[in-house]
């Protein structure tokens, strides 16, 4: 990288990272992160969680955070299962440092399923990327991908890239908790259930405390599960702790 683009790039990060409190939502937020990361060639990106194997292509499309990244391509990718056949998610997953994608194909155990996936991303231009592993606080794998035409594969730009992707994603991760935290409506009586829940007692005991019965305990733990997409007491806990509806 010639010393006037780094110059260029770290203007623009520095930028980026005193701005990024300040975006309310993912399409500008992606916008600053495209603005940011300019200067290394970046044109497109898409980042998100890694969905587990299996996982059908509604749901697939539900883990991603922020993306600029040709329709058609996504569409054929997650409509396909090639996600599950991606070179790229098999190093997010194995929590590699940042990688640039042209060092794939001298992978000496890259499948012929994963060689069809990168020649078929390049018939998108989606030839040359950078993608930067990232784990949430709950231990879940982010792969967050940089794409164009010419990406700057120097140690500094990806240095740079790294940093932006892990702010970014950050603040992406805010914004849909805040998304989801506007749409959770619990009542003050299942808020009050979820507290209990969460210092360990039963519904028996919750019942006592509240001075319900536990036919209407049940109800309200129901409630909340529902509400929380949550598949049993303890997820609804971890997940009204990671939304901050409980402390």
């Amino acid at each position: 990288m010639a010393t006037n683009e780094l110059s260029i790039g770290l203007e623009r990060t520095l930028s980026f990272l005193s701005d990024v409190r300040s975006i309310n939502n993912h399409a500008d937020l992606t916008t600053a992160v495209k603005r940011a990361t300019a200067a290394f060639g970046v044109e497109k990106i898409l980042a998100g969680f890694i969905p587990k194997p299996g996982t059908l292509p509604g749901e697939q499309l539900r883990h991603i955070l922020l993306a600029d990244w040709p329709e058609d391509w996504a569409t054929i990718y997650f409509h396909r299962g090639l996600l599950f056949q991606d070179p790229t998610i098999r190093r997010v997953l194995r929590a590699q440092p940042t990688f640039v994608w042209s060092e794939l194909p001298t992978q000496p155990d890259l499948s012929t399923s994963e060689r069809y996936v990168m020649a078929s991303a390049a018939d998108f231009s989606l030839r040359n990327g950078c993608t930067v592993p990232l784990l949430s606080l709950d231990g879940r794998h982010v792969g967050f991908s940089f794409a164009g035409a010419h990406i700057d594969d120097a140690p500094e730009a990806k240095g740079v890239m790294t940093l932006i992707a892990s702010f970014a994603f950050g603040r992406a991760v805010e914004l849909k908790n805040n998304e989801v935290r506007a749409r959770v409506r619990l009542t003050a009586r299942e808020r009050e259930t979820l507290a209990w829940i969460a210092a360990g007692k039963t519904d028996w005991e919750i019942g006592v405390i509240l001075g319900v019965s536990d036919k209407a305990v049940a109800k309200h733990v129901h409630n909340i599960r529902m509400k929380l997409g949550a598949v049993n007491r303890a997820h609804a806990v971890a997940e009204a702790f990671r939304l901050r509806l409980i402390s």
